[in-house]
């Protein structure tokens, strides 16, 4: 590791901030550059699309049957049904994805709501 003895206690929350705000903006600097020099129906981007759904699957995987913290305390049903209602609506309406969201978050908020109270 480096030594950072050199920035004071009282900077060093503004120094991480500042480290980790250029590591975010190098990236996002570099893909408004790029852009266009990517053909968005060529093999990379199809790439960069393919692992990015295979990401957030896998997070939704993970969320769903490996939940930690409050959503622990919910039951795989209370969780599973909701995501499958939403994927149902997502699928509906192929044009407005916030639709799914929406329905999700909100059939899930309702289990939730009847479990406790009913």
């Amino acid at each position: 590791m480096h030594d950072l003895s050199f920035i004071s206690p009282e900077l060093m929350p503004w120094f991480m901030l500042l480290v980790a705000g250029l590591g975010i903006f190098i990236w996002r600097i570099l893909g408004v550059t790029l852009s266009s020099k990517i053909d968005k129906d060529g093999f990379f981007a199809k790439w960069i699309n393919a692992v990015a759904f295979a990401m957030t699957t896998g997070l939704m995987v993970r969320i769903i049957f490996f939940p930690t913290g409050a959503l622990a305390q919910t039951n795989m049903l209370e969780r599973l049904i909701p995501f499958v209602i939403g994927v149902i609506v997502f699928l509906c309406f192929p044009k407005k994805p916030i639709m799914g969201l929406l329905v999700g978050v909100g059939a899930f908020s309702t289990t939730i709501f009847y479990n406790q109270y009913f």
